[in-house]
Order: structure tokens, then C-alpha cells, then sequence
């Protein structure tokens, strides 16, 4: 399952790299990954949810065999979920925030549920496992990430008042999930309950 985590964080990954580098007529600096779905290379984009997806639910899968606790489970999830809903369900093409479609807001409400719910999942997880600087040092990366978005996106919607980086920010609160999605299932792969902690690149 580790193998399936570390798979589907890494085509995700390429997916919306890739969307970023084919989809010239639109800018990844101020534009979400989500958007780029509008675009004629726009199953990029659904193709890597769909794999974050996937790989996520093998983490789910991962920690409750792990007996990490329920919510932590619940939380990974929830994220698993809330991310194939938003694959299913298309963000609207740039600038639509006063009128979204039915799909726009299936699609935001379900990535913004996906989103907090790994944060608090990846506070809970990391906090169950023993302690590991790498780990805790890329939770604390999902908190600043995903606050960093936050702040752009309400100030896209609202006040404008900071330059245009909602896709900077975006991409960084996304890069930091993946990076914890891969770091933790390697830190669950080597996790055995009621025995010593062992990193997985210490076991023979």
C-alpha cells in the first residue's frame, strides 16, 4: 500500500505539472490547478485528482491497520473523498466567483472540506506516530501552506489587495499535502504497534 501512496502522489503531481507546462493561455501564478480543467489538456487535471485520490485512500487504509486511532482514519478519509468529488465535479473557467455553476460549488466545498481535513489529519497522524522531525516538520509546511492559500483566496475574492498569487499559494499548500502523504506512509509502512519504531530505511 505505501507503494500505492507514493504512486499516486507522484502522477498527481506530474499531472498538474504537466497541465501547467501544455496550458499556455493560462497562468499557474494566479490561477488555480483546478481551473486549468477548462483548458484542451484539462484531464490532466483530473487525472491527477483522481490519483491523489486513490493513493490518499491507500493511506486511509494504511493508518486504520495501523491502529493510529479513529479520527485520524476518518480525517484521511474524508480528504480521500472530498478530492474524488472535486475530480467528478469541474471548477468553472477563471472568473466566475459571482456566479459559480452547481459543479463550481460541488467542487469548491468539496475541496476545501478535503483540505481541511488533512490538515487537522495530518496534526492527529503525526502526533499518533513517534516522534520524527521529517514528518512534523512537513505537517507544520501543510498548516503555513494551506493558511497561505487561504489568505490569497479570500483577498482574490474580496478585497484584492495583494498581487495576483492564488495559483503560487495554491500550488504550495499542494505540494506540501503530497510531500506529508509520502513522508507518512513511509513513517506508517515502518510502524507496528506495540513494537520499537524502526524507520523503514533502518529495517533490513
Amino acid at each position: 500500500m505505501k507503494q500505492a501512496v507514493i504512486t499516486g502522489s507522484v502522477v498527481g503531481a506530474l499531472a498538474f505539472a504537466l497541465s501547467d507546462i501544455v496550458n499556455t493561455g493560462m497562468s499557474p501564478v494566479e490561477e488555480t490547478v483546478s481551473r486549468f480543467v477548462n483548458t484542451d489538456a484539462g484531464w490532466l487535471v483530473t487525472v491527477g485528482l483522481a490519483a491523489i485520490a486513490l493513493g490518499s485512500a491507500a493511506l486511509t487504509a494504511m493508518v486504520a491497520r495501523a491502529g493510529l486511532g479513529r479520527l485520524g482514519t476518518g480525517l484521511l478519509a474524508l480528504w480521500s473523498a472530498g478530492i474524488l468529488v472535486a475530480a467528478i465535479f469541474p471548477a468553472d473557467p477563471p472568473g466566475r466567483w459571482d456566479n459559480p455553476s452547481l459543479s463550481e460549488t460541488v467542487h469548491g466545498l468539496a475541496a476545501w472540506v478535503a483540505l481541511l481535513a488533512l490538515m487537522i489529519a495530518a496534526i492527529v497522524v503525526t502526533r499518533a506516530l513517534p516522534r520524527d522531525p521529517v514528518l512534523s516538520g512537513m505537517t507544520v509546511a501543510v498548516v503555513v501552506g494551506l493558511v497561505l492559500f487561504l489568505v490569497t483566496l479570500v483577498d482574490a475574492m474580496a478585497t484584492r489587495s495583494l498581487p495576483p498569487l492564488l495559483g503560487v499559494t495554491e500550488r504550495i499548500a499542494l505540494a506540501a499535502d503530497l510531500g506529508w502523504l509520502v513522508v507518512a506512509a513511509i513513517r506508517v509502512g515502518g510502524y507496528r504497534r506495540g513494537r520499537p519504531y524502526t524507520p523503514a530505511r533502518l529495517r533490513a
